[in-house]
This record gives C-alpha cells, structure tokens and sequence, in this order.
C-alpha cells in the first residue's frame, strides 16, 4: 500500500527558528490606525459657524440635532448706531461687494455644532 518515504537527519543547528515577525504586524497595525484617524477626521467644504470647516462627523451630529443653518447672504449687515460711521460706511460697502459677488447663490449652508436640540423625525 504506502510506504513511508525515508527523510533526512535533522541537525538542530542548522535548522531555522520558528519566530514571529513582530515588525510587519506592528506598521501594518500603525498603519490602519493613520487611514481610521485620517478617515475620520475628513473636512468638507461646509463651513461652520466659528468659520471653521466642517468634518464629516460634525455634519453628522449637526443634521441629527438641528445645527444646519441657512445664513442669508444678501441680508444687510447689522449697524452700531452710536458706532463710528466710517466704521458703518465699511461695513455696508463690504456688505455691497459680497452682495454682488455672491450672484444667484445668495444662501450659504453652515454648521452650528453646538447644536444639542434633538432631532423632530
């Protein structure tokens, strides 16, 4: 039926170590860990209220809990009356500047993320 084939002495000297490459598993690990962090932290274009760009996880938490807001662009900026009136006159030609920039799109979307009222659905 079978027969055994006949191996080769084995001189323990010359045979290799069994060991664990702990430096493949460690980079590895290292580097899964960059791509969830970077992952993570990935910035939209979406601006919030601070003027800050938005991540994607605090886009998430402010459409849960209310923190999407509107800002209408062509609204005129708010005037300090007992304010320097060059200072108001700044302001307003500012104001007109962006106006005429801003074009058809005159709404901005921007993140509140200190929004904490929940979510009415």
């Amino acid at each position: 039926m079978r027969q055994r084939v006949v191996q080769p002495p084995i001189n323990p000297q010359q045979r290799d170590r069994e060991h664990h490459d702990f430096w493949l598993g460690f980079v590895l690990a290292l580097i899964g860990g960059v791509v969830c962090f970077c992952g993570l932290q990935n910035v939209t274009s979406v601006e919030t209220t601070e003027g800050e760009s938005a991540s994607e996880l605090q886009l998430v938490k402010a459409f849960s809990c209310g923190g999407l807001e509107l800002t209408d662009l062509a609204a005129p900026p708010r005037l300090d009356e007992q304010g320097d009136s060059a200072a108001n006159a700044e302001a307003m030609e500012r104001w007109e500047r962006n106006a005429a920039r801003a074009g058809p799109n005159r709404w901005k979307l921007r993140v509140n993320t200190g929004a904490s009222a929940p979510c009415p659905t």
